[in-house]
């Protein structure tokens, strides 16, 4: 029997799981609101806003606007991003502007945002008890939320574990993300100047309310060890976020001592309680990697694709590992500059996700069997090739067509090139082909082939997905 035959029998009997993990989800959610920018709707705006200075406009430059303070420095930075075809992400400091955009920029797409939103609703949709923990839960945040989506609360001192719609706080701020969307070779009117767009692209305006702290609270930060007893497996995100000083008047240092701190204690009363790490790259990388160093004293499974593992693999010195990488990106290459991070970080699972297939390692003795741990990587592959071939989020139903797909000529060929490129290194390496996972000393290596989906819908929240069901299913194996 061909090894891709064998393979397509694994991705069949994955697509049979059933998900039904408890698991927690924290703490960046917001709005993604989408709007394409076409002439027509830039005439609109000029016809209907007859106070934007255009001239201020013209003469602007996006290099010298650091925040949004107005709509004129908005319009300076979609007219040089879209004239260059460049992709942009600035913070909007004025949230007055937010009224004037819902007027302007009508047609606007409203999504969930954010990597915890997207998992706690992933999911949900596949059958998971779900709850997740943001700081900011506004009703118009709320309605974004599936259905069976709860979230922690605490009243008269007691913890309560409420539908998302009963813990809505009408008073919370909104962080909303305005993502403009432009395609190729439109011609868009900016005043007198007109400008054409050399190649499809999106700009990110993002609003950084001040209780959109990426932490628990003092109130559910008393009850954590409680909470921990209710969940199988945490996905925690947000920490990228943190700066010198956060919103909260809380130094770094101050920050990531509180983060440690609510991490041991959400596993104080549930040893078995297990938490995943999504990398996000930071916008201070001189702080990424104490921030990681950290965070990994907790949590030890993290996932990263196979661009964001040059950088974090660069911060930490290890140059040999990063330049292999960028000159020769491939299973074997990853799986090298893998081993050099679970290492330096101490971590018990790492799960590096790229086009076609997934590279991971598991520290020894490893609770789950490592073919266990492959069924739930091609489970993972199956929902977001579902993701991607439809959008939104993926039900179990869906998965009866996904298990009819072929997982792709690239994860085969990834897979039998580190077979080869091992086979000095590990007697067995042959075996990869049809087990997809060696052992070694201190750890299982897992090599899987993963589908690809021509011209996704979508490919927002492509990773999240990816490794939360994938360690959601792992940990109920």
């Amino acid at each position: 029997m061909k090894h891709t035959t064998i393979w397509q029998d694994y991705a069949r009997k994955a697509c049979q799981r059933q998900l039904n993990a408890r698991v927690l989800a924290a703490f960046n959610t917001n709005i993604d609101a989408v709007v394409h920018v076409t002439t027509e709707l830039m005439e609109k705006i000029t016809a209907n806003d007859t106070s934007i200075d255009w001239k201020e406009v013209a003469g602007g430059s996006a290099d010298q606007i650091t925040t949004v303070k107005s709509k004129e420095d908005l319009l300076i930075i979609l007219k040089d991003c879209l004239s260059g075809g460049k992709s942009f992400h600035i913070v909007l400091d004025n949230l007055a502007l937010l009224d004037w955009l819902d007027e302007h920029f009508t047609g606007a797409r409203e999504s969930m945002g954010g990597q915890a939103g997207i998992i706690a609703n992933q999911m949900a949709a596949l059958g998971a008890q779900s709850m997740v923990y943001t700081p900011l839960l506004s009703p118009k945040q709320g309605k974004l939320f599936a259905e069976g989506v709860t979230t922690p609360v605490v009243a008269d001192d007691r913890l309560e574990i409420l539908p998302v719609p009963e813990a809505v706080r009408k008073d919370d701020e909104t962080k909303i993300n305005w993502i403009f969307e432009y395609a190729k070779g439109e011609a868009i009117p900016f005043g007198e100047e007109v400008v054409t767009t050399p190649r499809a692209n999106r700009v990110i305006l993002a609003t950084r309310p001040r209780g959109s702290v990426m932490s628990f609270d003092d109130r559910i930060a008393a009850h954590l060890p409680k909470l921990g007893k209710n969940i199988d497996v945490a996905f925690m995100a947000g920490y990228h976020y943190a700066e010198p000083v956060n919103t909260d008047g809380r130094t770094f240092d101050e920050f990531m001592a509180d983060s440690v701190h609510h991490l041991h204690a959400l596993k104080e009363q549930n040893p078995k309680l297990v938490a995943h790490f999504e990398y996000v790259p930071m916008k201070m990388p001189e702080l990424e990697p104490k921030m990681l160093e950290a965070i990994c004293r907790e949590i030890k499974s993290f996932g990263i694709n196979e661009n964001e593992i040059k950088r974090v693999l660069r911060e930490f010195g290890f140059e040999a590992e990063m330049e292999e990488i960028e000159r020769h990106e491939r299973a074997y290459s990853l799986y090298k500059g893998a081993l050099q991070l679970f290492g330096h970080l101490k971590l018990d699972r790492i799960h590096v996700h790229n086009l076609g297939y997934y590279v991971m390692l598991l520290r020894k003795p490893y609770p789950i069997a490592p073919d266990e741990v492959r069924q739930s990587c091609l489970y993972a592959s199956s929902v977001n090739a579902m993701k991607a071939k439809y959008g939104g989020y993926v039900r179990p139903e869906r998965l009866a067509e996904a298990a009819e797909l072929e997982l792709s000529d690239v994860g085969f060929e990834q897979l039998a090139g580190i077979a080869k490129e091992l086979e000095g290194e590990h007697p067995q390496a042959a075996s990869l082909l049809t087990d997809g996972y060696l052992e070694f000393d201190d750890h299982y290596l897992v090599v899987v082939p993963a589908h690809i989906v021509p011209n996704p819908v979508s490919t927002v929240g492509m990773g999240d997905t990816i490794s939360s069901s994938s360690y959601a299913a792992e940990v109920m194996s």
